[in-house]
């Protein structure tokens, strides 16, 4: 067993370890209201378990963080390892992430065209809530794959939203974004 399987073992535990935690400090009612609103849009293209997965990542570490943000405080007083803590400040910041893998293995984000590794992916277009790793490292806590087609609906959804960044648009039309997958089917 290598050092590099225990904290990765050790991040998963944590990650693994959100949802309880949610269940337990969520607002249940915006959360159902969000699953009554999203639930019937999405579930034609991803299962409703994946939507919901979805919502609730998009509601916790988007939408309303300070429950990510409270969780991954209460995580970094629990562990003294250096990579873990350092893994964890990181993770303070999640964000959209869409985009394409490109012939070099790296994928280019959609909302800069920044060049990024994103951890135990395969699908070539990608759409999810990444964590940083490291600087140019992400890992997506659910991921959907998209196409090409895909990424010129986040260009005309963007142009028609009053949004002047991309990832300020990707963060708050997450779900949104999500309905677009449906229309490529």
């Amino acid at each position: 067993m290598t050092v590099t399987s225990l904290h990765e073992r050790e991040l998963a535990a944590i990650l693994g370890g959100f949802a309880g935690f949610m269940d337990q400090h969520a607002d249940q009612n915006e959360r159902e209201q969000l699953y009554h609103m999203w639930i019937p849009l999405l579930s034609t293209y991803v299962t409703h378990d994946a939507v919901e997965s979805a919502i609730d990542e998009w509601y916790a570490m988007i939408q309303n963080d300070s429950l990510w943000l409270h969780y991954i405080e209460e995580q970094l007083t629990l562990t003294a390892k250096p990579f873990v803590r350092d893994t964890l400040e990181k993770w303070k910041q999640p964000f959209v992430f869409a985009g394409h893998q490109t012939p070099d293995g790296l994928y280019t984000c959609w909302s800069d065209q920044s060049k990024w590794h994103v951890e135990k992916e395969s699908t070539v277009h990608v759409m999810g809530i990444a964590l940083p790793m490291t600087d140019q490292s992400v890992l997506l806590v659910h991921s959907f794959e998209t196409d090409v087609e895909f990424e010129e609906l986040l260009e005309e959804g963007f142009a028609e939203s009053k949004e002047m960044m991309r990832q300020t648009y990707l963060n708050r039309n997450y779900l949104t974004c999500i309905s677009f997958l449906s229309d490529n089917t």
